[in-house]
């Protein structure tokens, strides 16, 4: 039986749930962040009606009868831990209503992939109508959204397996997902009785559209256990289909924007977590820079893993038998180097200076000091890729000195801070993001360097997260002057650069030596790479009177409003009091005196930056500002701790804190400062 869950007002045409449905289907790891991706392994479509309710019924008693086996001992993520035999059985009962295989489909191969069967139903025999799951493994099926607009009655039913992102908590889950046209409802069926963890929910549930609203609901079985698992469609997936079917156009269309699309995700997982246990735990623990290792570590380890499957294929489709090497350029602290290294790439770092877990990595991890100038001398044809991991001013130049490096180096940059090729990069469409333009223009750069430029996105704790890859070149005619070619595009850039207002340039002179051949020339003569040491701007070196007028104008501005909050103080007790209001950060920037904001963006660029610093007072939640409300001290994770610090609220607060002393993270005074606060 179907329980309706809850059900949202919202107009929407059937395309624009398709496209929201389908962004929930491909991209499950948005909303549940167990979740690591997906592999569809049989792919069936159908035009006629059919008896729902029978159907998900027997695919449901089908699912539940162990149709994946993960008690595999050492929790490997693969797909032929799914029983072939099984999920042939489940691909039997779909074609007896009906659902016949993409494969013995015409009109069904994919754009993006040209090696998706297609057989035609004349040349198969009987046998052949259940496609060996393997082989369905090699390819790579895509859901045809487009049959579902194409008419009312057409349906889909995907089976897949739905990859854990942490295989050592998590098994993975086979799902059946029926995506009925007819009655515009996505079912998605997967085990809910096992005893292991489940990164899927603890029920089978439906998303559908009527007239007015977009509805959820879910098959109540007996003895079922789910209420956290309804409460999270609830909370969770509804809001989030309700709002894509809102934001998809009329004609259905979703631009792909998902992550890892140049390799594959089921592997990517598997190289993630080994990577991930061998170089993970180790590296945070004997960390010795003051950043966090739990952020640079693991986003190494993910670019890595990232690469290393990228390269192995290279390897499998140049027919390479030797692993790629590569120079890391502006390589930082080197763990890229050192994890890459470490899975056999011999490469090289080069940074402007030398980091303290330098001197932690093994004799064989290879990183230099150096600065990297656009020249002749900073060729490298004895390597086979250049990487550019947030390289700043160094992002545009890096396809160059691959093109120039020699007809066999690639590249690989994640472009962050947004540079030309002699100072910081001017945005050429008002239309546009300044990080979307300059993506564009990173990938204009490979283009004139003869590369045939590819996009993707990592998987990354990073906001600037998308990298452009020079993997192939293309086979123009005139790749023999392709030198010539750059230069005269680099001398056009850094020319529109300097154009003064009269027309001219400010210098005259040459940018790129034209046709000469000294050696170790620049390539302009207006680059500036970074200091050494870089001057600190993160609002720390403001002057403490500018930080405590900042601080104390803020505040008011916050308690201009009052909003009366309880306050847990311990033995069942709660006080009463004032958090005042709050105000979206542009609004409290232009109540803010503007000599301040000066001196503020003097030293980092904004207010947020302040106030991240100063998060024990403020609290920034979806761009607004309020006040933080004082934790007792026996909420924190610290057994014991030292009140290094005064209690701001203590010293200026209206109602001061609403903590006693004994309980506060803060000292109340110089003499509590002094003390040692109990948990």
């Amino acid at each position: 039986m179907e329980v309706k869950i809850e059900e949202v007002q919202v107009e929407a045409v059937p395309n624009q749930f398709w496209g929201a449905v389908k962004i929930f289907t491909e991209k499950p790891h948005v909303i549940n962040r167990r979740i690591c991706g997906t592999v569809n392994l049989w792919i069936g479509v159908c035009e006629e009606d059919f008896n729902r309710e029978e159907l998900t019924k027997s695919l449901i008693e089908m699912i539940e009868s162990n149709c994946c086996d993960t008690q595999n001992s050492d929790q490997n993520v693969k797909i032929s831990d799914c029983s072939d035999i099984q999920i042939s059985l489940i691909q039997k009962k779909l074609e007896d209503y009906c659902f016949k295989s993409l494969s013995l489909c015409d009109n069904f191969k994919s754009k993006d992939d040209h090696d998706v069967l297609e057989i035609k139903e004349s040349d198969t025999g009987s046998e052949s109508q259940h496609d060996n799951i393997s082989s369905c493994q090699e390819t790579k099926w895509s859901i045809p959204w487009e049959y579902l607009a194409k008419a009312s009655s057409n349906s889909v039913a995907v089976i897949r397996k739905i990859l854990p992102k942490q295989v050592d908590k998590f098994a993975a889950a086979a799902e059946v997902i029926l995506l009925d046209g007819g009655r515009k409802r996505a079912s998605y069926m997967t085990e809910t009785k096992s005893a292991q963890p489940s990164i899927t929910p603890k029920v089978n549930y439906s998303i559908s559209l009527s007239a007015t609203e977009i509805c959820i609901s879910y098959f109540k079985e007996d003895k079922q256990e789910g209420e956290a698992s309804v409460l999270w469609l609830k909370k969770n997936v509804l809001p989030k289909v309700v709002k894509w079917a809102t934001e998809v156009s009329e004609d259905g269309h979703v631009e792909d924007r998902g992550s890892l699309r140049l390799i594959d995700v089921a592997e990517y997982n598997e190289v993630y977590q080994r990577l991930k246990v061998k170089y993970g735990k180790p590296l945070v623990k004997m960390w010795p820079e003051v950043t966090d290792p739990l952020k640079f570590v693991y986003e190494d380890i993910s670019i890595a893993a990232y690469l290393i499957l990228l390269w192995k294929q290279e390897r499998q489709k140049k027919g390479l038998s030797s692993l790629q090497t590569f120079v890391d350029l502006g390589c930082g602290n080197g763990l890229l180097v050192y994890i890459l290294s470490g899975e056999g790439h011999k490469g090289l770092g080069i940074d402007l200076k030398k980091r303290k877990i330098w001197d932690l990595f093994p004799s064989h991890v290879n990183l230099k000091i150096d600065a990297i100038e656009p020249s002749d001398k900073n060729l490298f044809p004895d390597y086979d890729w250049l990487i550019g991991n947030h390289s700043d001013e160094l992002t545009p130049w890096i396809p160059v000195m691959a093109a120039k490096s020699g007809c066999n180096t690639r590249f690989f940059v994640i472009p962050c801070c947004a540079h030309d090729f002699s100072q910081k990069y001017r945005r050429r469409h008002a239309g546009r993001s300044q990080y979307s333009d300059y993506l564009e223009y990173v990938q204009e750069v490979g283009a004139v360097c003869g590369f045939e430029v590819k996009q993707d996105k990592l998987r990354i704790p990073s906001t600037k997260r998308i990298c452009i890859v020079g993997e192939e070149r293309n086979n123009e005619p005139e790749y023999s002057n392709i030198s010539e070619r750059i230069d005269s595009f680099i001398k056009e850039r850094t020319n529109i650069i300097q154009q003064s207002p009269d027309g001219t340039n400010e210098k005259g002179n040459s940018v790129v030596g034209e046709g000469n051949s000294v050696s170790n020339s620049m390539w302009t003569e207006n680059f500036k790479a970074r200091e050494s040491v870089q001057p600190v701007r993160n609002c720390t070196q403001l002057k403490r009177s500018i930080r405590e007028d900042i601080i104390s104008a803020i505040a008011g501005v916050l308690l201009e409003k009052k909003h009366l909050v309880e306050v847990d103080v311990g033995d069942d007790v709660s006080v009463t009091w004032d958090r005042g209001g709050s105000i979206a950060l542009g609004d409290l920037a232009r109540r803010l005196d503007r000599d301040l904001l000066a001196a503020m963006k003097k030293e980092c660029g904004g207010l947020q930056t302040l106030l991240k610093n100063y998060r024990y007072i403020f609290n920034i939640s979806n761009g607004e500002v309020s006040l933080q409300v004082p934790e007792p001290a026996w909420k924190k994770t610290a057994s014991n701790f030292m009140k290094t610090k005064l209690c701001w609220f203590h010293e200026n607060h209206g109602s001061g804190c609403p903590l006693p002393a004994d309980v506060c993270m803060f000292a109340h005074g110089e003499e509590d400062m002094r003390c040692k606060g109990n948990s």
